[in-house]
C-alpha cells in the first residue's frame, strides 16, 4: 500500500499504518514500528492540525540470542553506500569492565561513524543486555550525537551501556589502555 510521510494513502481521507504498509517511507515490519506509526497515522486522521511526519531513519532492533543482538542506524556497508568516509570500528567486550564483572566478555560494540563530521550513523551490539543498551544509541543518533557526546556523557560505572563510550574512545585511543573508568 503506498502512503506518504504522513501515512495517508491515495484516499485523502484514509491513514495507514504497520506491517499493511511493508517498505513504503522506509517502514520495517516489526511490532514497535507498528504501533509507533499506528499512534502518528490515527493523530493525521483525527487532527487536522499540526500534522506529525512518519521518520524510520532511527528504528532500534534486537535479536534476542545469547548473547543479544541490536543495532540502531546504518551498518557500514550502507554508510559507504550513502557517500560517507566511514570511521568505522568494532571494540571487543574484553575491554568494557561491567563485561568483566559479570565474567561475559563475549561479543563487541561497533560504532559506524562519519570521519569528517563524527557523527555517528549506526551502532551493533554483541552483549548480555545489548537490546537495553542500544536505546542509548538510538537516542544520540535521533539527535545527530557526535563520538564526542558519547565520550563526554558520564555513565554510570560500571554498566554495559559504558561500550559505547568505550567505542567511540576507540576512535581516538586504545580502549585496552584506559583506566578502570574509560576517561
Amino acid at each position: 500500500m503506498r502512503v506518504d510521510e504522513y501515512l495517508r494513502t491515495s484516499v485523502s481521507h484514509v491513514f495507514a499504518a504497520g506491517d499493511v504498509i511493508g517498505r513504503e517511507v522506509a517502514s520495517q515490519m516489526a511490532t514497535p514500528v507498528g504501533s509507533h506509526d499506528g499512534g502518528i497515522a490515527a493523530h493525521n486522521a483525527l487532527s487536522r492540525e499540526n500534522p506529525r511526519r512518519v521518520d524510520h531513519r532511527v528504528v532500534p532492533r534486537a535479536i534476542f540470542l545469547d548473547p543479544q543482538v541490536a543495532v540502531v542506524g546504518m551498518t557500514e556497508q550502507q554508510a559507504v553506500a550513502a557517500g560517507h568516509r566511514c570511521w568505522c570500528r568494532a571494540v571487543p567486550l574484553s575491554v568494557v569492565p561491567r563485561a568483566g564483572a559479570v565474567r561475559d566478555t563475549r561479543g563487541f560494540v561497533k560504532l559506524v561513524a562519519d570521519r569528517d563530521t563524527t557523527e555517528v550513523l549506526g551502532a551493533t551490539l554483541v552483549s548480555t543486555n545489548a537490546a537495553e543498551v542500544i536505546h542509548e544509541a538510538a537516542m544520540a543518533l535521533r539527535f545527530h550525537a557526535k563520538l564526542h557526546d558519547f565520550i563526554d556523557l558520564l555513565h554510570v560505572y560500571p554498566t554495559m551501556a559504558e561500550a559505547l563510550k568505550i567505542g567511540a574512545i576507540s576512535r581516538f585511543k586504545d580502549p585496552a589502555k584506559l583506566s578502570c573508568c574509560a576517561e
